[in-house]
């Protein structure tokens, strides 16, 4: 009896609940994270749209490169059909400005980014663009995989470690220089 009074009170809270809006989702959970968006949705009655979704994130500690990877799903009728980038632009998917490469094939579309460098703790922000078919229903997924790449001495480094080499290489070719003389010995 008590736990029907429960669920009767519990009724008009679970319908007042407003709906999860989980559609789009970014984790960036190192070594590698995903981000996507499940339901790509247009305004009713149009044939095509344009979207524009936008993800930020803050590079994870002990990380300080990333290179990712996406696709959309399969195209099963115009109305799931899915193109990253829009006339008039090079690539609809970018990251801190870089775009990424882009490929169709068939009923995919693919787009990757070679590893690029990243500030550690600095916020980042991806953008996925493009064109959705008829009244939405198309989907996209990526993986952004986290790196630790060592990092690359500057020219004014090199140059000062080779003019210290040469320096200390002149120091041993001027000291080779002078000769010790041995002592006379003479026999009587």
């Amino acid at each position: 009896m008590i736990k029907r009074l429960v669920s009767l009170a519990a009724l008009p809270l679970l319908a007042a609940a407003t709906p999860a809006l989980a559609a789009i989702n970014l984790d960036t959970s190192p070594p590698s994270g995903n981000f996507g968006n499940s339901t790509v949705t247009c305004a009713s009655g149009t044939f095509s749209c344009a979207f524009s979704d936008t993800f930020t994130f803050v590079t994870p500690d002990g990380f300080n490169s990333v290179g990712a990877t996406l696709s959309s799903g399969p195209a099963t009728d115009a109305a799931t059909t899915l193109i990253f980038g829009t006339l008039g632009l090079l690539s609809g998917v970018t990251l801190n400005g870089q775009m990424f490469n882009l490929k169709l094939a068939d009923d995919y579309n693919f787009a990757s980014l070679d590893p690029i460098p990243l500030t550690p703790g600095a916020t980042n922000t991806l953008v996925v663009s493009g064109i959705a078919g008829q009244s939405g229903g198309g989907s996209y997924a990526g993986t952004l995989t986290f790196g630790n790449t060592a990092a690359v001495p500057e020219p004014a480094t090199w140059a000062t470690m080779l003019l210290g080499l040469a320096a200390a290489g002149w120091m041993l070719r001027r000291k080779r220089g002078t000769t010790v003389q041995a002592p006379r010995i003479s026999f009587a």
